[in-house]
């Protein structure tokens, strides 16, 4: 007994050690990620101490911020990286946590359950230590990187608003000439040009890429549009015709743009070969890529030699004129890349500049006032007939003008920098509008003609197209938009950064990530419905012996759960807690009781008569005074079309609460009452056996139940009869009514049986006494 004891007691010592050991294997594991995740929060954090120096230097220059908001960019994204990962370890830790006994409330927990609990606890908080240095990494450089951006912005507002000697002073003009002058060398000494010019042998390869450009855009454009012109006019087939229209478009664009990337690559050459002069081999690069790009645009655009290529409706006149502005704001680009090179060659003193600010700002200033005017023009004779385009054009073409004005006037009093941003980025604002309104020509042309419009459906679609490309290539503007404006590659990344990471509503967090996967979801589950819908229409409802309204509500009700089964799953791939979403409709549902109580009343109504079908599509009803067709049974109403093919929508309510009269509920049979008046003394059997022998006559009449004739009444002047008889379809009441009435009326008037006139004998009492009252009245007077 005693040496099982000793044993059990060895175990117990054994197991005990065994736990000990293992919780300080873990805690030496905890401390080692500690410490090998110190040497990243120590790099962390002396980044953030120079981040803050650097701040504190009022010399910094926007150079040095900028490398160091790179960094503080670059150890954020890390960071952000590192927190949202998190810990495996503390996960699992997390996880045999919530595995435990809850804790109680009232009573202590048992020991070694808190032992547990507490061991478990302490290596949690050790495991999610990086994650909390990572945490307060990514926190402190969002604050550092914020703080740069103000630094930089203030810095650039500095700079535009620095003001310069105003050029309209003689010595500024003086000062130029005196910069030019010193530029140019010594008699009989060779310039730095003529220096170079023994070691560019080899650049001939950027000449030619650009030679290469020139013919793509000038010569092999206008070829292949020609061809493609006459092969579209000797073409007899529609379709062959649509696709040369599309290929014309695209390749209208596509080569010179291929031209337009030449001339883009052939100053690399040039540099490599000229390095002495590398501003000014780019700046001449940009002065005929600015050139190249105003004929692109304008002949794209305003095509002044072919009319049926032109975006807009315009004439021969204005289009020449609109090609005109074009090239001259690609001249006023080329002008001013080519002064922005001799500024980085040439030392300028600040007169200097302002002289050349005004040189370059008068030449853009000109083109952009007349595109004012020419807008103006345009809109009167290629109106689009949308007010919103012409409220959007209007809106422009006074910015543009009021742009230039402000520009010529800065530049005067010496704010060079705030005239040219003020006309620059206007121009290749312009250049961007006509680039977007090309691609939406070139879109909209491929699409519809690709679509056909051979069905409705597909002649909506076509409707739909323009503005849905028009939105599209808005939303894809916006970003070089913002970088014509000023804005730089780090505010563009924060932008895109702040859209990636979302915003934070509630459990869910709303991101451009997650919206796409919920437009797409939702626009995916929408056309499966639709799919869905068509087929059972089309192959399998229309077989069955379903009559129409069955359908109808059939596909009706597919549609009603497909949206809602597509809406679920959308949101819930998108990461929106379902359970969020009941809590809010939840207090929604006060509001929606009180406010929308109609609205949902006449929901709940079109369910029910989809579900029991007291009235259903092609029915004829009387209801709240009106008689007609049913022809839509919709969410909130139906339509009912009445006799004289006029609409009338009425709540889905009223048919429910209200009193409906349904002629063909159960049956297309239907009884016709019609009223006949006979003089008296007419043969009235003979009368009976025409009426009879008319409704037999009638292949509308049914002969079970079989015509009767009833004498109704004897009126004041006539005998009156009813012919009452079912028709087989009701619908054909009132053309029946029609035909049995001529019949009747012509054998009435063989049998010489007349339909007499009412008539009214008057009587006059007094009549002699009036007349002598009269006369008496005549001799007194």
């Amino acid at each position: 007994m005693n040496r099982a004891m000793h044993i059990v007691l060895r175990m117990s010592l054994m197991l005990r050690t065994l736990c000990v050991g293992t919780f300080l294997a873990l805690s030496a594991t905890a401390i080692a990620a500690q410490d090998s995740a110190s040497p990243q929060r120590t790099q962390w954090d002396a980044l953030a101490d120079r981040a803050a120096d650097v701040l504190e230097d009022d010399d910094a220059s926007a150079e040095m911020l900028s490398r160091m908001r790179d960094r503080l960019a670059a150890q954020r994204t890390e960071a952000l990286e590192r927190a949202e990962r998190g810990s495996v370890r503390a996960q699992s830790l997390s996880a045999q946590i919530e595995a435990l006994v809850p804790r109680p409330e009232d009573v202590p927990e048992p020991g070694p359950v808190a032992e547990r609990r507490a061991q478990l606890e302490t290596a949690l908080a050790e495991a999610n230590a990086p994650v909390l240095d990572a945490r307060a990494a990514y926190q402190r450089a969002d604050l550092l990187i914020a703080r740069i951006d103000g630094r930089l912005r203030e810095q650039e507002a500095a700079r535009l608003i620095e003001r310069m000697p105003s050029p309209l002073v003689p010595s500024a003009w003086a000062s130029l000439a005196d910069d030019l002058g010193a530029r140019q060398p010594a008699e009989g000494e060779p310039s730095e040009l003529v220096e170079d010019l023994p070691t560019l042998a080899a650049w001939s390869t950027g000449l030619m890429i650009f030679a290469m450009a020139v013919g793509l855009i000038f010569v092999a454009e206008p070829l292949v549009t020609a061809v493609l012109v006459r092969a579209r006019q000797r073409s007899l087939s529609r379709s062959r015709r649509r696709a040369i229209a599309a290929a014309t478009l695209v390749l209208r664009l596509l080569i010179p743009g291929l031209g337009l990337v030449l001339i883009f690559v052939a100053p690399a050459a040039l540099v490599i070969e000229f390095p002495g002069h590398s501003a000014l081999v780019g700046a001449i690069a940009a002065a005929a890529f600015g050139l190249a790009t105003a004929h692109v645009l304008g002949h794209v655009l305003f095509a002044p030699k072919r009319s049926a290529l032109r975006v807009f409706d315009l004439d021969d006149a204005m289009a020449r004129r609109g090609y005109g502005l074009s090239l001259l704001l690609g001249l006023f680009l080329a002008v001013d890349a080519l002064i922005g090179g001799l500024e980085q060659e040439i030392a300028f003193s600040p007169a200097s500049q302002s002289v050349l600010a005004l040189i370059v700002v008068v030449l853009g200033a000109f083109p952009v006032f007349r595109l004012g005017t020419f807008l103006r023009r345009l809109g009167a004779t290629a109106r689009d007939g949308t007010e919103v385009v012409d409220d959007l054009r209007r809106l422009f073409e006074r910015f543009v003008q009021v742009a230039a004005i402000l520009a010529v006037l800065a530049a005067l009093v010496g704010y060079v920098n705030l005239a040219r941003y003020a006309l620059e980025p206007t121009v290749l604002t312009i250049g961007l509008v006509a680039l977007v309104l090309f691609l939406r020509a070139l879109l909209v042309g491929v699409l519809v003609d690709g679509l056909g419009q051979t069905t409705s459906d597909e002649e909506e679609a076509a409707v739909l197209i323009p503005v849905v490309v028009s939105v599209l290539l808005s939303f894809a503007a916006l970003p070089v938009l913002a970088v014509i404006w000023g804005a730089s590659r780090r505010d563009l990344s924060e932008a895109w950064r702040v859209v990636t990471s979302g915003v934070r509503v509630g459990d869910a967090t709303l991101s451009l990530t997650s919206v796409a996967v919920l437009v797409a979801v939702f626009f995916v589950g929408l056309l499966a419905t639709r799919f869905i819908q068509r087929f059972l229409g089309q192959s399998i409802l229309r077989r069955s012996r379903l009559d129409r309204g069955v359908r109808s509500s059939i596909i009706t009700g597919i549609g009603y759960v497909g949206i809602t089964l597509a809406a679920l799953v959308a949101l819930s791939t998108a990461g929106i807690s379902l359970a969020s979403l009941a809590v809010v409709f939840g207090a929604l549902s006060v509001g929606i009781g009180f406010g929308l109580q109609t609205v949902v009343a006449n929901f709940v109504s079109g369910l029910i008569l989809l579900i029991e079908r007291p009235v259903k599509e092609g029915d004829w009803i009387e209801v709240s005074g009106h008689s007609g067709y049913v022809r839509k049974i919709a969410v909130r109403s139906t339509r009912i079309e009445t006799f004289d093919r006029f609409d009338v929508i009425v709540p889905n309510s009223d048919l429910i609460a209200g009193v409906v009269k349904n002629m063909t509920l159960t049956s297309k049979e239907g009884r016709l009452i019609l009223p006949v008046g006979v003089a008296y003394g007419s043969d009235v059997a003979l009368v009976r056996e025409i009426l009879l022998a008319a409704a037999d006559r009638r292949p509308e009449v049914l002969s079970m139940p079989a015509p009767v004739v009833l004498f109704a009444d004897l009126g004041d002047s006539r005998l009156e009869f009813e012919l009452r008889c079912y028709l087989r379809d009701v619908d054909n009441l009132l053309t029946a009514r029609s035909e049995l009435l001529f019949d009747i009326y012509s054998r009435l008037t063989e049998a010489g049986i007349d339909i007499p006139v009412p008539q009214r004998n008057l009587t006059l009492v007094g009549l002699d006494e009036i007349g002598e009252a009269i006369k008496g009245l005549a001799r007194h007077g």
